[in-house]
């Protein structure tokens, strides 16, 4: 969305003032007149500088109370860009963590209202019973505990009314400030648009529903038939895109150790298990957990691993797992070549020059060296995959989100796996999958696929590549050729001057209308008042000062005298 469309609605103009208030007032001053927005502030605010940023405890601190303060389309916001080590430092990504899910619930009957009207029945014929005091409240939903007509416990989880809207006018002005951002050297690492596109597609899902419950199902058929792990059972008579209706599970977290060592339950085999199970859902499911915590993994007092909450997963194509395969491979022979090769075919290297190149293959090998000669469960995960990230954010890599969650959660879920079971040998988990992933890659029937893969695209080309060459020789020939070209700073110099040339105008009217009244006044024309002063003199007089006034004020809010 444009700025002047957004100026000219006034509910969406309230917000963008509001979020550059909090910024100028958390310190973030300069930002705001970096971002050109300036003019959009109180005047009185737009002069304060970053006189608090001296007062907090660090940069990463304040974005979050930025967040907090903004409220809960930033909230999230800063919960996606906590999934995002490749881009942020692992300081942002820390302060980023400690922002509070937990929001104030809003009135449960208006819950209920929302329940009747998805569902098209009272309250009393859907539930046995339905508890109002939400058991979980976030920026998005809250959640009722309730019962069914059988007995059986359930969660419901509704939607906050107009949470859609504010997200929408949430998403217009974040866009509008991501592609001013791009223009500021210091914030161009941080990839800003690309960012913002990211957290909108993720928060649409988010909002949807259906997407949970089709990401809940998926889960539940890949363990239907397991006894070791289970996967809440969906309702979908019970479903739609603002209400959410599965089974509740009530047991142990994974990080209370002490109860779990109580009810006797073999931490060794669940290890195991909860490993495993990822792995399985990396490799087999083509979709896994991406917000693997001891709050959504939990263990029964049979010992069977409980998963539940699938807003946030990830998912891995055939290409992805393909590109996962090799990354193994290569890391294991420590092959950099090959392994540089994989972040140009996923298209994490944004552009080819050699030299870079060479320096990302020195900085990778040095980072690998880093653990050569640790036994594998010695070695710690998460400040292994930080150092890879860190060498990503050194070098600018665009990695994917799934291949980034991918990574995340499993050294979230081997933490959890290790503490389990301390001696838990990963490198003996692994090898098998390994070989398997191998032996299914050099498999005749994967070959056979792949040389089908290559044949249709072959044949389509020859099919297509002609005709699609005649038309761009035709249009060339005709000088049809049409190349879309979009500025980032066309749309902000455009806006500056239509401005202008409006106080332009102004200020031309003004000396006129004052000129005109000088003459009428010494003329002496028109109806007479106060001892023969002319009444249209005095008027233009008036008109003159209220809007040069009001043209003052303009100049002096735009900060540009």
């Amino acid at each position: 969305m444009r700025l002047r469309d957004i100026t000219r609605t006034p509910r969406r103009f309230q917000r963008l003032s509001h979020i550059l208030q909090v910024l100028v007032r958390h310190g973030f001053g300069h930002m705001v007149s970096g971002l050109r927005l300036g003019e959009h502030l109180p005047i009185g605010k737009r002069f304060i500088e970053k006189r608090i940023a001296l007062e907090e405890t660090s940069l990463a601190a304040r974005i979050v109370l930025v967040l907090q303060e903004l409220g809960p389309t930033y909230v999230k916001l800063g919960q996606m860009l906590s999934t995002r080590p490749d881009i942020l430092p692992s300081e942002f990504i820390q302060e980023l963590r400690k922002l509070q899910k937990d929001v104030k619930s809003f009135d449960p009957k208006l819950a209920k209202t929302i329940i009747e009207k998805e569902l098209k029945k009272p309250i009393k014929e859907l539930f046995s019973t339905f508890q109002d005091t939400p058991i979980a409240c976030g920026s998005i939903a809250q959640v009722h505990a309730a019962t069914l007509p059988d007995d059986t416990e359930v969660v419901v989880k509704v939607k906050r009314p107009d949470i859609e809207q504010i997200i929408r006018d949430d998403m217009d002005l974040l866009t509008l400030i991501a592609e001013r951002a791009e223009g500021i050297e210091e914030l161009k690492p941080f990839r800003p648009v690309m960012l913002v596109g990211e957290f909108n597609r993720v928060i649409q899902n988010e909002l949807d529903f259906i997407t949970e419950a089709s990401n809940t199902a998926k889960l539940y058929n890949l363990y239907r038939d397991k006894e070791n792990v289970r996967i809440p059972k969906l309702y979908w008579d019970l479903t739609t895109s603002s209400v959410l209706t599965m089974q509740r599970f009530k047991d142990i977290s994974l990080c209370d150790m002490k109860t779990i060592e109580e009810k006797g339950v073999n931490t060794r085999r669940l290890a195991a298990e909860l490993l495993t199970s990822f792995v399985e859902q990396y490799f087999k499911a083509g979709i896994f957990h991406a917000d693997p915590h001891p709050g959504n993994l939990m263990v029964s007092e049979l010992g069977t691993i409980s998963m539940m909450d699938f807003g946030m997963v990830g998912y891995v194509t055939e290409d992805l797992r393909s590109q996962l395969t090799t990354a193994l491979f290569a890391l294991l022979r420590k092959d950099m070549d090959l392994y540089v090769e994989i972040f140009m075919d996923i298209g994490a290297i944004p552009s080819y020059n050699s030299k870079n190149i060479d320096a990302l293959k020195a900085s990778l090998l040095e980072t690998l060296e880093k653990y050569r000669g640790i036994p594998l469960e010695r070695i710690d995960l998460r400040n292994a995959f930080h150092d890879l990230m860190r060498v990503s954010r050194e070098y600018a890599l665009v990695l994917p989100r799934d291949f980034v969650l991918l990574g995340k959660s499993f050294v979230t879920v081997t933490g959890m796996a290790r503490q389990l079971d301390p001696k838990l040998d990963l490198q003996k988990m692994i090898t098998p999958v390994a070989k398997d992933l191998l032996r299914e890659r050099l498999s005749p029937e994967h070959i056979r696929r792949m040389a089908g893969d290559a044949s249709w695209h072959l044949t389509n080309l020859l099919a297509q590549g002609p005709k699609e060459m005649r038309q761009i020789i035709r249009k060339l020939l005709a000088g049809k050729i049409e190349v879309s070209l979009r500025h980032v700073e066309l749309e902000y110099f455009a806006y500056e001057l239509d401005r202008s040339s409006n106080r332009l105008a102004l200020s031309i009217i003004l000396a006129a209308t004052v000129i005109a009244s000088s003459l009428v006044m010494m003329a002496k024309i028109g109806p007479m008042v106060m001892n023969d002063i002319p009444l249209f003199g005095i008027l233009g007089y008036l008109f003159s000062t209220v809007m040069g006034i009001w043209l003052a004020i303009g100049i002096l809010r735009s900060g540009r005298l």
